[in-house]
């Protein structure tokens, strides 16, 4: 539609909005393509097999990652998990995980206080529960909590938000048996509870 009224229009500073326009609807349909490439290879990829993974390496990992982003927002992370604890995860998946929760929990930080992220886990037979809880905005669960992993879902008034995140996470713990459980409060913050599974 855009390229037809290009092709129709006389005024050249009318045509140069429209070239414009036209450069910002490409973009935007090849990150909507890139998204969805992204939660297909999730679906598909059967060959990514789960190792053991000392889950504060990872933690490391995500830290250094986001040093500058971290320190830009006066965020802290308080690590609370065991040493060497080891999870039977797909090792990007599981660093993508992190990486989203922490990065959210930053993003969607409460303007009365500086964001601070408590990492804890749990072991069972079945399950390592992972709990990320930060003291940022919060959810209305009532209100958005069926909707909250759906693709381009989003629930604050974030120019960055996207809605793409939670899905793929959500995607990348199923792809590996686990699941997610969420307890928010508005106001107060949100924990999100990662099970990964260590029976298959």
């Amino acid at each position: 539609m855009l390229l037809e009224f290009f092709v129709n229009e006389k005024d050249e500073e009318e045509k140069g909005r429209i070239v414009n326009m036209l450069v910002q609807a490409s973009d935007n349909l090849l990150e909507t393509l890139d998204n969805l490439n992204e939660v297909v290879a999730i679906s598909t990829n059967v060959n990514l097999k789960k190792e053991p993974v000392r889950l504060n390496d990872k933690i490391v990992t995500v830290e250094q990652n986001l040093m500058a982003f971290l320190k830009n927002n006066n965020a802290k992370i308080i690590n609370e998990i065991p040493e060497d604890l080891v999870i039977k995860v797909i090792p990007a998946y599981a660093e993508s995980i992190l990486m989203n929760f922490v990065t959210n929990a930053v993003k969607y930080k409460s303007p009365d206080r500086d964001p601070v992220i408590t990492l804890r886990a749990e072991s069972t037979d079945e399950h390592v529960m992972v709990s990320i809880e930060d003291n940022g905005l919060g959810i209305d669960m009532k209100k958005y909590g069926e909707k909250l992993f759906g693709m381009y879902k989003t629930f604050h008034n974030n120019p960055d938000a996207r809605g793409i995140g939670l899905y793929i996470t959500k995607n990348q713990v199923e792809a590996m048996n686990g699941k997610i459980i969420t307890c928010s409060e508005v106001g107060k913050g949100t924990t999100f509870n990662i099970y990964f599974n260590e029976k298959n």
